[in-house]
């Protein structure tokens, strides 16, 4: 039987290859080689256009968070996308209820994109669009992480990491390389509570990661394709579960909406098209070690927000 929490993290080795070309050998392609090395893609190209050789090192990072549940729930939120100023309904009902139900919850977790980055976005800017500056973004981020902290005393606080979150690291990591390893050019040396991974590994039946599949069908998709695994993204904004039952057991695809507003301005790109978006989070409980049928905390249109038929923000 599975213990009640164990928890561990699986970090990739540090590896060191000589030849330019192995490395993108062994990672599958630019993109993976460039984003392992922590540089651009660009400088890669030009790297390997001029013949380099050079000694390179391969950035340690953590891949694979496990966690085992046997019994008990974990929250999940995502898309954040924390701004100046303001504190979202979504928000306070994610922290209302971890302080309600802490007592069943095992580890809270945020599935990507706490912050928006829009000034180091590689999507160039809408007319006089404002941008926060990084600064301002990191400081709500690490207000609003201290709010949630403050509820989640002896929880694990996990998260993963999405793309808006990788821009921080990866403008740094391509504009100043030279800096690597200096506290400070991490997102993750700014939220030290946290222990942060690409991919959220639960019991033996589900992988929590930020985006695998896009686009409408994106829940769907994820689960049909998942290889026997329950699938819970964020990305879309969308809030929901799509269940899939093959000549196997029944699996779960599960979007975690997001903890952001619509109206905030980080959403200006779209430009006053409608997005079909739900602000709002899951919790998920296993009892003896199987996934129960998902819940769901959404706020509604009058801005109030409901878990469980309590109003709780």
């Amino acid at each position: 039987m599975l213990a009640s929490a164990s928890f561990f993290i699986c970090a990739t080795e540090r590896k060191h290859m000589s030849d330019l070309k192995d490395v993108v050998a062994a990672h599958g392609g630019i993109r993976p080689a460039a984003r392992a090395m922590g540089i651009a893609e660009s400088t890669l190209r030009s790297r390997l256009s001029r013949g380099s050789d050079i000694q390179v090192t391969l950035r340690e990072h953590k891949t694979i968070t496990d966690l085992a549940i046997a019994n008990g729930s974990v929250i999940i939120g995502s898309d954040a996308h924390y701004s100046p100023g303001r504190i979202t309904t979504a928000h306070k009902a994610f922290c209302n209820v971890i302080a309600e139900h802490r007592a069943e919850l095992r580890a809270v977790i945020l599935n990507g994109d706490l912050l928006d980055g829009g000034q180091i976005s590689r999507h160039g800017r809408i007319g006089w669009q404002k941008a926060f500056s990084v600064k301002d973004e990191l400081e709500a981020v690490q207000e609003r992480l201290g709010e949630i902290e403050s509820v989640a005393m002896g929880l694990k606080k996990l998260r993963t990491k999405g793309n808006h979150d990788e821009r921080f690291d990866t403008r740094l990591a391509s504009q100043a390389p030279e800096y690597e390893g200096v506290p400070g050019f991490s997102l993750a040396d700014h939220l030290p509570g946290w222990h942060d991974s690409y991919r959220i590994d639960i019991n033996d039946d589900t992988k929590v990661i930020h985006a695998v599949a896009n686009g409408m069908h994106a829940a769907y998709n994820n689960v049909v394709k998942g290889a026997g695994f329950h699938v819970v993204t964020g990305h879309t904004h969308r809030l929901q579960v799509v269940q899939f039952r093959g000549f196997g057991k029944l699996r779960y695809g599960i979007e975690t909406g997001m903890l952001a507003d619509a109206d905030q301005d980080e959403f200006h790109y779209l430009t006053g098209k409608n997005a079909n978006w739900q602000s709002g989070f899951a919790v998920l409980t296993w009892r003896d070690g199987e996934m129960l049928y998902p819940e769901f905390c959404a706020v509604r249109d009058d801005g109030k927000a409901y878990f469980r038929g309590q109003r709780v923000a």
